[in-house]
């Protein structure tokens, strides 16, 4: 009967072992995906809520731009102005009817009491009565429109104009979006969830609602009162909510698929139908094995047992009669066999019990230890012989000793099997453990050991979480993945792909299919398995061709069968911003006219091409810095561009306009026929753009200069008629502006000369080239020199002594002239000091020129020089032209302040000709003026020069200015200044430019004295 109870207990706890084995991994692993599947769930409905207010947010912000963008329209300024409503109600309709603004679906203006309304489709009177609310706050807000006839809710925004039109109180411009039965938003909802249905409520009223499929609406109608997430076989609900603004919160509620749960639950219960059937089978064979052992241990001693006690048959015998040794032999040997069988099963069972992996236990019902295998002691950082006998609160950490006692009465009291989890640290790290316990009966059926295997579960733990994780970066990655089987079927694809695409999962494969058809390169590389990366092109399901980088990876083989990963990047930004950036590259941002080299490009097609003239007309604005300078540069953009429109319309279309530089503009012309032909357009270009141009309020005139080249007689390559074309449009500065000059090999001629002239002048102060000469200044009596004018001469290795009037252009045109301007006052301060040792102080000028004003040094130079040459301020006169003092007056008013506190003279060379103000000489801390030349020249004997050279001597003594004529050259002009009581003159009538040495000579031989008599043209010269 014992040996009967321990086979029937040893072959249950074998079944039991083996089903645990197999159904509790499985069980908790399709516990823990449930979990995780809520999670995720959870977490989809929290980035939907946000997703919903980030799309919608940019949607209503978009809107609120449009609707600033109207408010500030000039149109609407304009008749606002002139208080027309009606053109008022065309410039809104207008508006509306742009492409940009359709999801506005009225616009209201309201000024003096009165509303003008422009709708699409809807009654204005609906919109006025929507509008009789006072609605006067900056900001989005709902509008519940309820009338006997209709009804609707509205979302308003009111926009304060961007200035007091008048006196009467600011004008409102209201932007009016109808939520009823709105398609863009209901288009916005859809795509945004990826839903078959999708409602947006407020409170139960349903104001916008969408399906796929027959029957959604109902089923989100069905759960009315359902809040988050419900779950359900058929789908899923997600409940969000959405406010903009001031609005009032709505409610919206999409029905989506539920194609997760479903298929992870036909996948574990699958893999749970052939567990069980793999339990069957192992205990099948288990008994099988057990009963065919027992069987052939016991048939031996069943045998001689049943032979010794079976009578004895054979004849002259009684069966009874046999021998009882050899009866109680055989017994005996039956007996040991049977025990023999017993101590070879319990071996087997200690075994399995010592070896096995899991944790295994006994405990009786008091909690001692009666059994634990050397894995449950080791784990509890004892060992089997430790803990048997002991109890739970002896051998358990404290943390588990509750779980275990509970545990431990609810497998006594119901007499089922009890399972949890536990997490302990042991020999090998904190370890997590899925324990199971069960009861163990006596003969008599209750319950008188516990019986436990702890199975350490820690890596499936971790295998889930990080499948949990894969599954939400899967899911929320940006990234459209989709993973497709050997016959291009997808197997899964990810949100992002449902929204690039336009389809859910259940239409992925024909979605997939359809690329691959459109795009064979990217099927011939799945086919070669190989890994590939190119940009395609996307078809989304509602229309529209995205731009897309599409990756290809094929995926290890593990059952005999290819997989395949496509991801899909969408770059329509970056498609933008390589145009955006192409745009910036190729033209000129502000006109939008073609840039310098795009406008070199097109040339030189034009040029290959061409079996025609093509002809350059380069345009550069005369004065257009004064535009600038009076004005604002905004207003100078302004001209800009209307410059450019103007050109546009003097030329065809096939010729090309570009904005060349600042100021600049060229226009090429192809298919030119006739020289005369390029003369005439240019023509019309000057006569076009010499009208006046709006600057603001205020209108402004201006000129132009245009040089022309011609392809087959200037150049035959861009870089060169566009230099010609230059030169020429130079030229016509040169000649006085507002001219049209037709380039000619001369003018490049002239050009390499000045360009040889300015690399020479570069090294000429290294050189030594450059020197100073001396010209005197003379009282007006001519007997005594007064003073001297530093005058500076070049005279060139290469080109000889060239003129002042070659160089000195160039230099001012450079840098050149600061250096060269350094250069003189240094020389000239040194030999007046050296004068004044030798006794023959002669006070020194000195020309300034517009860059040395604007250099920062120049105040520093000045005083460093006279320190270092030790020459007396008083000695040095600075002279500076009247226009250079009137065009930079506020300028240069303090910098000549700081000079002449230093003791230095200055003088205003060219008097007359700068138009001077005598508000602008009061300001001037001026010491001198120098009368120009040109109101010398015809004197006496041009009654207006004699009339005109009067009132400037007489204004310059009234402001107790020195006077000085420059460029007397005959006696008869210098007793002519004498007689209008000129100070001083200069001219080659007595001296001209020469060394410091013969000045000297000439002031000594002056104070020694000459007779009056003696005095004649150029004596002392």
């Amino acid at each position: 009967m014992r040996a009967s109870r321990f086979s029937q207990w040893l072959w249950g706890l074998g079944i039991v072992l083996l089903t645990l084995a197999s159904v509790t991994p499985l069980v908790m692993a399709y516990l823990g995906s449930e979990k995780l599947l809520h999670e995720s769930q959870q977490h989809t409905l929290q980035r939907d809520q946000r997703l919903l207010e980030e799309v919608l947010g940019e949607r209503f912000m978009d809107i609120r731009s449009q609707s600033r963008a109207i408010a500030g329209s000039p149109d609407l300024h304009k008749e606002l102005g002139d208080a027309d409503f009606d053109r008022i109600r065309s410039v809104l309709q207008q508006q509306l009817a742009n492409g940009g603004r359709r999801h506005i679906d009225a616009l209201a203006l309201g000024y003096r009491e009165e509303r003008v309304v422009a709708s699409r489709q809807i009654s204005p009177d609906r919109v006025q009565a929507v509008l009789n609310d006072n609605v006067t706050v900056n900001e989005w807000q709902s509008v519940t429109e309820a009338s006997e006839t209709s009804a609707g809710e509205w979302l308003v925004l009111p926009v304060q104009l961007d200035h007091q039109v008048s006196a009467e109180g600011p004008a409102w411009l209201y932007a009016l979006v109808r939520l009823n039965d709105n398609d863009w938003l209901a288009s916005v909802l859809m795509s945004t969830f990826g839903a078959s249905a999708v409602t947006l409520q407020r409170n139960d009223t349903v104001l916008v609602s969408r399906e796929t499929g027959a029957g959604q609406l109902e089923a989100l109608a069905g759960m009315r009162d359902a809040r988050g997430l419900v779950e359900q076989d058929s789908g899923i609900l997600r409940h969000h909510t959405w406010q903009v603004g001031n609005s009032t919160q709505y409610q919206v509620r999409s029905w989506l698929p539920n194609t997760a749960s479903p298929l992870w639950s036909d996948i574990y219960l699958s893999m749970l139908v052939v567990a069980c059937l793999t339990v069957v089978v192992l205990v099948g064979i288990w008994l099988f094995a057990v009963r065919h052992l027992t069987g052939r241990l016991l048939a031996d001693p069943l045998s001689d047992a049943q032979a010794a006690l079976r009578p004895e048959t054979r004849p002259g015998r009684s069966s009874v009669s046999g021998d009882p040794a050899t009866t109680g032999q055989r017994l005996e040997r039956t007996s040991d066999a049977g025990l023999w069988q017993a101590h070879e099963q319990d071996s087997f069972f200690s075994g399995i019990i010592r070896y096995s992996p899991e944790c295994i236990f006994v405990k009786d019902v008091e909690g001692y230890h009666r059994l634990v295998n050397k894995q449950y002691a080791r784990t509890l950082w004892s060992s089997p012989e430790a803990m048997v006998g002991k109890r739970d609160d002896m051998v358990l950490p404290e943390h588990m000793l509750d779980q275990a006692r509970s545990s431990d009465r609810d497998v006594l009291d119901s007499g089922k099997a009890v399972k949890y989890e536990a997490t302990i640290r042991t020999p090998d790290g904190v370890r997590t453990f899925l324990v199971t316990k069960f009861p163990i009966s006596d003969g008599g059926g209750e319950p008188h050991l516990l019986g436990g295997i702890a199975t350490d579960i820690t890596e499936l733990k971790e295998t889930q979480e990080r499948l949990g994780l894969v599954q939400n970066v899967f899911a929320e990655t940006t990234e459209a993945i989709i993973v497709l089987d050997d016959r291009h079927n997808a197997l899964i694809a990810n949100r992002a792909f449902s929204e690039l695409s336009g389809y859910d999962q259940s239409q992925a494969t024909s979605a997939i299919q359809s690329f691959l058809l459109e795009h064979p390169e990217v099927a011939n590389q799945l086919d070669k398995q190989r890994r590939w990366q190119g940009q395609c092109f996307f078809a989304h399901r509602q229309g529209g061709i995205l731009p897309v980088l599409v990756s290809v990876t094929t995926l290890p083989k593990s059952s005999g069968e290819a997989r395949y990963v496509l991801r899909f990047n969408d770059i329509t930004e970056l498609k933008l911003a390589e145009h955006r950036l192409e745009h910036l590259a190729w033209y000129d941002q502000l006109t939008g006219l073609p840039n310098r080299s795009l406008f070199s490009q097109r040339l030189e097609e034009a040029l290959e091409q061409a079996s025609t003239m093509t002809a350059i007309l380069f345009i550069d604005l005369d004065h257009f810095k004064d535009i600038n300078d009076k004005y604002g540069h905004s207003r100078g953009d302004q001209v800009l561009c209307q410059v450019a429109d103007r050109l546009r319309t003097c030329v065809q279309a096939k010729d090309v306009i570009s904005r060349f530089g600042a100021d600049e503009f060229t226009v090429m012309l192809r298919d030119i026929d006739t020289e005369a032909q390029v003369m005439s357009i240019a023509s019309r270009v000057m006569k076009t753009l010499e009208m006046p141009f709006e600057a603001g309020e205020d209108e402004c005139l201006n000129s132009v200069s245009i040089g022309i080249t011609l392809s087959m007689r200037h150049g035959g390559t861009a870089e060169t008629l566009l230099r010609n074309a230059d030169q020429a449009m130079y030229v016509a500065k040169e000649r006085g502006r507002q001219r049209i000059v037709l380039f000619d090999p001369s003018i490049d001629a002239r050009q390499q000369q000045r360009l040889n002239y300015e690399m020479g002048l570069r090294e000429a102060l290294n050189k030594g080239e450059l020197f100073v000469r001396y010209q005197p200044r003379f009282e007006i009596s001519g007997r005594r020199i007064v003073g001297a004018e530093a005058l500076v001469r070049w005279e060139s290795q290469e080109h000889g002594l060239v003129p002042p009037d070659i160089f000195i252009p160039i230099a001012e045109g450079t840098r050149l002239i600061v250096d060269i301007g350094r250069f003189v006052l240094e020389q000239a301060c040194h030999e007046a000091a050296h004068w004044a040792e030798q006794g023959e102080a002669v006070p020194v000028s000195v020309n300034l020129s517009p860059k040395q004003l604007r250099e920062d040094g120049l105040w520093s130079d000045i005083q460093r020089i006279l320190r270092e040459s030790g020459l007396a301020p008083d000695m040095l006169e600075l002279e500076l032209t009247e226009s250079m003092l009137v065009d930079n007056i506020d300028l240069v008013l303090p910098l000549l302040q700081r000079i002449r506190a230093l003791g230095v003279n200055i003088a205003i060379d060219d008097f007359g000709t700068g138009y001077s103000s005598l508000a602008y000489l009061k300001q001037l801390p001026i010491d001198t003026v120098k009368v120009d030349r040109s109101f010398i020249n015809d004197v006496p004997g041009s009654p207006e020069d004699e009339t005109l050279l009067q009132a400037i001597v007489s204004m310059a003594r009234s402001l107790n200015y020195r006077v000085v004529a420059e460029g007397v050259e005959s006696e008869q002009q210098r007793a002519f200044l004498e007689t209008l009581g000129c100070d001083e003159l200069q001219g080659f009538l007595l001296g001209r430019p020469e060394p410091g040495n013969m000045l000297i000579s000439q002031v000594i031989r002056a104070r020694e004295g000459t007779p009056e008599g003696d005095r004649g043209g150029g004596r002392l010269g």
